[in-house]
């Protein structure tokens, strides 16, 4: 069906009260800025309706509630005074029955009530009908004290968070508008919908403890922004089986689960030994393991968690314990880093996509011999004895390239770990700051998106003989000793993987 209006706005009137004098109060900026974003983003102006003279005092409004069913979507501002005023829950109430009544309350899996949390509610106490709806939570916390302090686009301490969460809410409405309205035509046209819906991919992005919060907002703004459908669409639950049940419907849907470890432990739901972060991974081993489910974790660079839980689990996920990272790559590094190998696993998941249906161009079979062999250009010439071995071994051995802008390098650098078919780290001039960061590719090297799995990865000691060299030893990659000769017997062991 059509709808008259696209948005209404239910609020509780004390909470659109200016604490500035002359100044419109919270709600009222908020419906003008949404109006304003929405406008750009849609090419026309959406029609967003509330009611600007509502007290607390008044009865509710029969009129209102005959004007839901023209109604497309409902925005609640959660408060603590929304929560306790009669009338805000029945509206929200109100409009979920009707929407039963009609066209339905959920549309393409998505609820038609979008919940502003702006100053937060423990989720127990919102209205039965939407307390399991995702919320967009305009308000941060201090870590310091604890406190609450809402986003505001007039303090400049909240300004950026304020308006940053505006545009993903304004992103997400018109999306929605538009998948709605798409329902609404003809049916050859909802049939064209429904085919671009399968071409677009589904992605988990695991719900994080606080203190990843906002980068996990960062990566779902960046994806939504390239076309993916995000999930989960709703609150998890906080009720462990339920939590559980939720999780592994999501994850048949998905065809990529991303997982964020921080520094916290996170929230432990109500019936379960473990935090929720813990509980959606053990979810994607499963899959992984029945399904193939590709999946990546991110760990930050430096770590310094208190919690003794999440030392152990960090502990499982670095040393490679297959019960936690079955099906995924692990990437340690920065956020901007793991963006880098979103892109890239994502890019590979469309070609493989593409050679599955016959449109994509299979993988050179020159690359099953390549070889990428990573050395600092102080040893350009220190390799050439490795390099004549590889060689004369039949192998194609590629060469980091160090002429060009950073830009460049980095590139090459990363279609050249997605291509070979083996690597090997030469360690021999190179500072232990400069292996470190070579090491730190072996970890994202699968979610690069390579088309196969590699054949090995190895670390080749050279001299000069140093303490560092003669102790070092890493479950990361194949160590191969050749400080005082060319281990032929090692190398050849190492060739016969390819």
């Amino acid at each position: 069906m059509q709808f008259d209006r696209d948005i209404f706005i239910s609020y509780a009137h004390i909470d659109d009260e200016s604490l500035i004098a002359d100044k419109k109060g919270w709600i009222s900026e908020f419906h003008r800025a949404l109006e304003i974003r929405l406008g750009q983003l849609m090419g026309v102006k959406p029609i967003i309706w509330r009611d600007p003279v509502l007290q607390g005092n008044h009865i509710f409004d029969k009129e209102i509630v005959d004007q839901f069913s023209k109604v497309a979507i409902m925005i609640s501002i959660i408060t603590p005074r929304y929560i306790k005023s009669e009338w805000c829950v029945r509206e929200v109430t109100q409009f979920h029955e009707v929407c039963q009544q009609t066209t339905g309350f959920i549309v393409n899996n998505k609820a038609r009530v979008f919940k502003v949390i702006k100053t937060p509610v423990s989720q127990e106490l919102h209205p039965d009908c939407i307390k399991n709806i995702l919320g967009y939570e305009f308000y941060t916390t201090d870590p310091a004290t604890n406190r609450i302090k809402e986003m505001s686009p007039i303090f400049s301490h909240a300004e950026k968070g304020y308006w940053e969460k505006l545009d993903d809410l304004a992103n997400d409405i018109a999306a929605y508008l538009e998948e709605i309205k798409a329902t609404d035509t003809s049916a050859g046209a909802a049939q064209a919908a429904q085919q671009n819906n399968k071409q677009v991919k589904s992605i988990f992005l695991s719900e994080s403890s606080y203190d990843t919060k906002d980068l996990r907002d960062s990566i779902k703004r960046e994806l939504q922004d390239h076309g993916y459908n995000i999930l989960p669409y709703g609150q998890l639950s906080l009720v462990a089986p339920v939590l559980k049940d939720n999780v592994d419907e999501y994850m048949k849907e998905a065809q990529l689960a991303i997982h964020l470890v921080g520094n916290n432990y996170g929230i432990v739901p109500e019936g379960a030994e473990k935090s929720i972060v813990e509980i959606q991974n053990e979810i994607g081993v499963s899959h992984s393991v029945a399904e193939n489910l590709s999946r990546l974790i991110w760990i930050p660079e430096h770590m310094d968690p208190v919690d003794e839980r999440q030392k152990v689990f960090l502990q499982k996920l670095t040393t490679g314990n297959k019960d936690v990272i079955a099906g995924a790559d692990v990437v340690k590094g920065s956020i901007e880093d793991f963006k880098s190998v979103i892109h890239d696993k994502l890019v590979a998941m469309e070609e493989d996509n593409k050679v599955a249906t016959g449109s994509g161009v299979q993988q050179s079979e020159s690359s099953n011999k390549m070889v990428y062999l990573i050395c600092d250009i102080q040893d350009l010439e220190n390799i050439r004895p490795l390099e004549d071995f590889l060689f004369n071994s039949g192998v194609e051995v590629v060469l980091p390239i160090f002429e060009g802008d950073e830009t460049q390098i980095r590139e090459d650098h990363i279609e050249n770990l997605k291509n070979c078919a083996g690597v090997i780290i030469f360690y021999g001039s190179g500072s232990e700051i400069w292996l470190r960061t070579k090491m730190r590719d072996f970890m994202k090297i699968n979610g690069y998106g390579r088309a196969k799995p590699i054949s090995f990865k190895g670390v080749y000691l050279a001299g000069p003989v140093s303490p560092t060299k003669q102790r070092f030893r890493t479950l990361e990659a194949e160590v191969v000793n050749g400080m005082e000769q060319l281990p032929e017997k090692e190398l050849k062991n190492i060739l016969s993987k390819l």
